[in-house]
Order: C-alpha cells, then sequence, then structure tokens
C-alpha cells in the first residue's frame, strides 16, 4: 500500500477512493473512529463502509484507537482537533511503519473544519515521521452524495459526536 486513507463513513471514501487510484495510488482503508456516537450510529456507518468495500474491493484494516474523552462539551476547534488527532494518529502510525503516506476522507465533507484537519494532519504527521498526503476533496462533495443516493448508502446528518447529533436535532 502507498497511502492509507482514514474513513471516517461510506460516503466520504467513494470519491477519493476514486480519485487516489486515479493517480495511480495503491490504496488501503484504514476504520479507527472510536468518537462516533451512540454505538448504534457506529456500527450503522461502518455496515455502509462494508459496502463500499465490497463494491470497490477496497481492502480495509480496523485499528484501535485510545478510549474516547474529549476535552469539551460543545463543537470546538480544540473538540474536534481532539477527535481529529484521535483518529489520525493511529493511522498515520500504521503509515510510518508500513513506508506509505496517509491521508483522511474528513477532507471530502463540506461541513468538516478543513484547515484544522489539515493542521492536525500536518502536527502528526511530524510526531510520526508519516507523509501527510493532502487534498481537497469538496468539490468531489455533490458527486459523492450523488454516487452514495445510487449505491444506496447510508448518508449521515452529523458528525458523529454527541454534541453535534444535539446541534442537528436543534435545527
Amino acid at each position: 500500500m502507498d497511502v492509507l486513507i482514514h474513513i471516517c463513513c461510506g460516503i466520504c471514501i467513494l470519491e477519493p477512493l476514486r480519485d487516489l487510484r486515479g493517480e495511480g495510488h495503491d490504496v488501503l482503508g484504514v476504520w479507527v473512529n472510536p468518537n462516533i456516537e451512540p454505538a448504534a450510529e457506529h456500527d450503522r456507518r461502518l455496515d455502509a463502509l462494508g459496502t463500499v468495500v465490497r463494491v470497490e474491493g477496497l481492502p480495509l484494516v480496523r485499528l484501535d484507537a485510545p478510549e474516547f474523552s474529549p476535552p469539551a462539551a460543545e463543537p470546538s476547534d480544540e473538540r474536534c482537533g481532539y477527535c481529529y488527532r484521535l483518529r489520525l494518529l493511529p493511522t498515520a502510525r500504521l503509515a510510518a511503519e508500513s513506508g506509505a503516506a496517509f491521508t483522511t476522507t474528513l477532507l471530502f465533507s463540506r461541513h468538516q473544519r478543513h484547515e484544522l484537519i489539515k493542521s492536525v494532519a500536518e502536527q502528526v504527521a511530524a510526531e510520526t515521521g508519516a507523509e501527510f498526503l493532502y487534498r481537497d476533496w469538496r468539490p468531489l462533495f455533490a458527486r459523492g452524495q450523488s454516487r452514495a443516493r445510487r449505491l444506496g448508502i447510508y448518508r449521515q446528518r452529523y458528525c458523529g459526536c454527541l454534541p453535534s447529533l444535539d446541534a442537528r436535532l436543534k435545527e
């Protein structure tokens, strides 16, 4: 594998995977998302990813992460940065061990804190010695959403943490 991609959900891997493969990369998917709550939501997203894994022939590894205990109750740079790091650090460590670069599907969503993701990934890359492969996949967002609908892949309505779910329910 020459690129490990952290995957947050099934819908968000579709277009980044197509893009990376189009660039000639050999891609390994990485699932490490202890912050997706409640457990039923975590399982639903993992099941949706299973559909993509089968359809796209994507190899996938599941990694453990430290116990999830965020620093604040509301979404903020501090809380979101903690969650990004929690997922990217194990991915980067595996990339460093295998001599691969790493990236994340979090860079696909128009709803995530793009610059914060990039900053955290760069910090993790410096700590681990892994190369961070930066891509801005947000322009592919609508195409990914459409493709997910055609494939019948679950499309979630919040990032995964309970405060983001609460905020979504209040909209």
